[in-house]
């Protein structure tokens, strides 16, 4: 790609392209090209059409257009090029084509090691839903809700969906109870988990190492977080987290800060400091260095001690450290979720 001019125009195909923030800022971080793109084109899934435009375009000047797209479309969109008769190259990751006087460089995107930009988009008449369950039952309901709807996977076992017409919100109603998951109808879980807590009196507090606060603050932005958000503490340091946390010495030295034996101390210690409901800790490494012989860049432990129950797990993120720590924001933002018994009975 390096002999290549930079693409005149770029292609999502996949709404989580352009629909994630974080997503969006990664990618351009990865590819600067896409910034200075003069056409930037938006489909939540893959029609020919998008093909036969590029092949039809004003030849005058040589045209390069980055296509990216979500890796459940990747087999549809190279077998649709392959038997039109379309040759290409593979360099560094990518499928460079020829679609006559077009250079394609098509670039495949896992969403949860690599990650793309977005750019606003109007508002439609669409319906919000929030499904969370097991990641292969989320991946069969998406085959089927195509057409219906416009996906963004937030976690591999949680969706945002925008529904667009009745008999997409009949597919999705349907599903969700054969296949057992949980679904809320709201825009923001952030929002309704803030309402949930506050209804219920109960209080959060956080400890968090490797996140450095975003946990904290992506609940805080939320009217109303005041209710429920004693307060957090970004324990960094070996030392502050023996300090302020009481985290035992021995307990870093035999099993280190990123750990499951860490993080319960860290829960312990937030929750007896904030007198909470519900303590939240997080300790990894988010990368690009830290990493050691048993412990890779993007392994991270979560922690969720709500009342008397304890629920810690070990998560290995890709990406970079910016997406690494995002990921841990919302998979303990899920784990909080949860831990409610009775977050979903409501609906």
């Amino acid at each position: 790609m390096s002999k290549l001019q930079k693409p005149n125009s770029i292609i999502f195909i996949g709404a989580n392209l352009y629909k994630d923030f974080v997503q969006r800022a990664y990618l351009e971080r990865v590819y600067p090209y896409i910034k200075d793109a003069n056409e930037i084109y938006k489909y939540p899934t893959f029609e020919k059409e998008i093909l036969d435009k590029i092949a039809n375009s004003d030849k005058r000047d040589k045209k390069v257009v980055a296509m990216f797209i979500l890796d459940n479309y990747c087999d549809i969109v190279y077998d649709y090029l392959d038997k039109s008769g379309y040759s290409y190259i593979d360099k560094s990751g990518s499928r460079i084509y020829s679609v006559d006087e077009c250079n394609l460089i098509v670039k495949c995107i896992d969403i949860f090691s690599e990650l793309p930009e977005i750019t606003k988009i109007v508002n439609r008449n669409v319906s919000d839903f929030k499904l969370f369950g097991d990641a292969n039952k989320l991946k069969e309901l998406e085959k089927k809700l195509e057409g219906h709807a416009i996906i963004k996977k937030v976690l591999p076992t949680w969706f945002n969906i925008e529904v667009k017409d009745s008999e997409g919100e009949e597919i999705l109603s349907k599903l969700a109870k054969e296949l057992e998951l949980k679904i809320l109808p709201v825009k923001s879980v952030r929002a309704y988990l803030i309402e949930h807590l506050s209804k219920k009196c109960k209080t959060l507090s956080f400890a968090e190492s490797c996140t450095g606060g975003l946990l904290v603050s992506k609940l805080i932005a939320i009217s109303g977080a005041s209710n429920v958000i004693e307060g957090s503490m970004v324990t960094y340091s070996n030392k502050i987290k023996k300090e302020w946390l009481g985290v035992k010495e021995e307990t870093l030295e035999k099993y280190g800060a990123v750990s499951k034996e860490c993080v319960k101390e860290m829960l312990i210690g937030i929750k007896q400091k904030a007198n909470s409901n519900i303590a939240v800790a997080i300790s990894g490494i988010a990368g690009p260095t830290g990493a050691t012989e048993d412990k890779d860049v993007g392994t991270v432990y979560i922690g969720v001690l709500n009342e008397d129950d304890i629920n810690i797990e070990k998560f290995k993120f890709n990406g970079d450290r910016g997406f690494v720590q995002e990921q841990a924001a919302r998979s303990a933002l899920e784990m909080i979720i949860y831990s409610e018994k009775d977050f979903f009975n409501f609906f």
